[in-house]
């Protein structure tokens, strides 16, 4: 890449730097590096130093605990990180020149916008939650009204915000900010690190695998992830008589209510817990199942597990809604089902499981769309890039 072309850019963030949070910070990074643009990182934890905890990933900080039962006391903490990053952004935006800054955005984190605004430089905002929407419904958070007045605030002070799904932009827009300025980006997946190769025999052995059609999750056990459903389902539908192994890849807390779940049922020789593993051992698991599951999705994300499904060939069973039919097509890349209906859910396994080879033609359909559709890092990372030069061409 010509010199001229070159980006200086300042990623900044506000978070601990753990689980799918720490995999995209750093995959954007590196997709910007890769197109030979230099990231200078600012963060109180960088994803690079961070230790890797898997069992503490699949939990909740335990700061957070605490200062919910504290009246404001969440909106305080996450007001006073301000006080830190707007000195820290500061000081590394005066040590280099910097073409433009990409802000993970975090509720009531205005450090972005405003050292955008003091240095005279663009900033992109990567939204991935409608913050306001969540924390208030999840009960962080005391006032959604005043959560939605500061992110439609720092939204607009933005040069440009990227979002990862349409019904994510609608509800920004709802929020009245300002829609021109709102991209939909759907994550990427790094095909080098999730990609097939056959499996291991002595893995799959060692989990009591061989001769079974492995249906497969991989994730955080937690209660809005419908493993319960998933469960249900496989138990309903009789799987584990047609040939059918269940292996779930993770660790949380959901996990002491399936493992009862399991042992209720008598399902203990059809269901396989791993337990939490690195993020880099995980493709090896993955690539045992051959029918990968979403069981269940909030309205606005754009799950990094289907990504990676497709990335590795998988047969892929999802929810039916806006935000995975922007990702799959029905019947072609995904067997989608009625969102949280356990007989709906049933019919989609069964269905691939009695046709093992129709559901590996549709692996091959989900493994060619990600190029297709350039649903990769690289493309993302490039994507933001023409955007800044857009902004700048305007200027």
């Amino acid at each position: 890449m010509a010199a001229a072309l070159r980006m200086r850019i300042v990623y900044h963030h506000r978070t601990r730097s753990t689980d799918a949070q720490r995999i995209h910070i750093l995959e954007i990074i590196g997709a910007f590096q890769e197109l030979g643009h230099q990231v200078e990182v600012v963060s109180l934890i960088h994803p690079e130093t961070a230790r890797e905890d898997a069992r503490r990933d699949a939990g909740e900080a335990a700061w957070k605990r605490f200062v919910r039962r504290i009246p404001w006391g969440y909106e305080a903490v996450q007001i006073a990180y301000n006080l830190v990053g707007i000195p820290m952004l500061a000081g590394k935006l005066l040590s280099r020149r910097t073409d433009f800054i990409y802000e993970r955005y975090s509720l009531f984190n205005c450090t972005g916008v405003v050292a955008a605004r003091l240095f005279r430089i663009p900033i992109i905002l990567e939204v991935n939650s409608p913050f306001a929407l969540e924390q208030a419904r999840d009960g962080d958070i005391r006032s959604r009204r005043f959560a939605e007045w500061t992110e439609r605030i720092i939204c607009n002070a933005a040069t440009g915000v990227i979002v990862v799904s349409t019904p994510l932009k609608r509800i920004l827009v709802e929020e009245r900010i300002r829609p021109e300025i709102v991209t939909v980006m759907p994550n990427g997946v790094n095909c080098e690190r999730f990609s097939r190769n056959g499996g291991s025999a002595a893995l799959r052995a060692r989990l009591k695998l061989d001769r079974k059609t492995v249906i497969g999750f991989v994730g955080w056990f937690r209660n809005w992830h419908g493993l319960d459903l998933l469960l249900e389902a496989f138990h309903q539908a009789g799987l584990s008589r047609q040939g059918g192994s269940l292996l779930l890849i993770g660790d949380g807390p959901m996990m002491p209510a399936l493992q009862e779940y399991v042992a209720t049922h008598n399902l203990q020789d059809s269901v396989v817990f791993t337990g939490p593993l690195p993020h880099e051992q995980v493709p090896a698991y993955l690539d045992l199942v051959d029918i990968a599951v979403q069981p269940a999705a909030n309205e606005y994300c754009c799950p990094m597990k289907v990504l990676e499904y497709m990335g590795m060939a998988k047969a892929i069973v999802a929810p039916r809604q806006e935000n995975i039919e922007e990702i799959v097509r029905d019947g072609d890349q995904a067997v989608l089902f009625t969102r949280g209906d356990v007989h709906s859910m049933s019919s989609a396994l069964s269905r691939l499981l009695a046709d093992p080879e129709a559901a590996r033609a549709m692996g091959r359909r989900a493994l060619a769309a990600i190029t297709a559709r350039e649903y990769l890092w690289t493309a993302n990372a490039r994507k933001v890039i023409q955007l800044v030069n857009g902004v700048a061409g305007r200027q």
